[in-house]
C-alpha cells in the first residue's frame, strides 16, 4: 500500500499526544486499547508529544524487570508535523505517513511503504506490585 506523501496545507485540526499501540495487520476496531501487563512486564509503545503543529515520538520496546542490573533498551527518537489530520514522521529511512480517523480514533498509513496503523493505549499496572531487587 502505497500512500503519497502528503503536503502541508493547514494547521493540525487533531491532538496526537499520547502513547499508542501499533501494528501491521488485523488492526482492532475499538479506539483504545487497554493492558493490564503482569508486575513485571511493560509492553512496548509508541509515545507521541505533539506541540502545535510538530511532534515528536518515542519508541519504547517491551521489557522484563528481571532484577539484574541492564543497559535500558535503546528509544528510538524521531520528528513530524501535522497538518489537518495529515502525519508525516522520521526520517527517509523510518518514514511514517499517516492520517488520523475521527471516526475510529486511529492513525493509519505507511511505514516506509508497508501498512501501518496506531491505536491509543492505555497500560493499566496491577497494584501491590513488588519491585525486583
Amino acid at each position: 500500500m502505497s500512500v503519497p506523501e502528503p503536503a502541508r496545507h493547514g494547521h493540525a485540526t487533531v491532538d496526537l499526544t499520547g502513547s499508542w499501540t501499533t501494528g501491521s495487520v488485523g488492526e482492532p476496531a475499538a479506539p483504545r486499547i487497554v493492558a493490564s501487563p503482569q508486575c513485571n512486564y511493560s509492553p512496548s509503545e509508541w509515545i507521541i508529544e505533539q506541540s502545535g503543529d510538530s511532534v515528536h515520538t518515542w519508541i519504547f520496546p517491551d521489557s522484563h524487570d528481571q532484577g539484574i542490573a541492564t543497559p535500558p533498551a535503546p528509544r528510538i527518537a524521531a520528528d513530524g508535523w501535522v497538518s489537518g489530520v495529515d502525519v508525516v514522521i522520521g526520517p527517509p529511512s523510518a518514514r511514517y505517513v499517516l492520517r488520523y480517523d475521527s471516526t475510529t480514533g486511529h492513525l493509519r498509513g505507511t511505514l516506509n511503504g508497508a501498512p501501518f496503523w496506531a491505536v491509543r493505549f492505555e497500560i493499566v499496572r496491577p497494584e501491590g506490585c513488588i519491585p525486583p531487587p
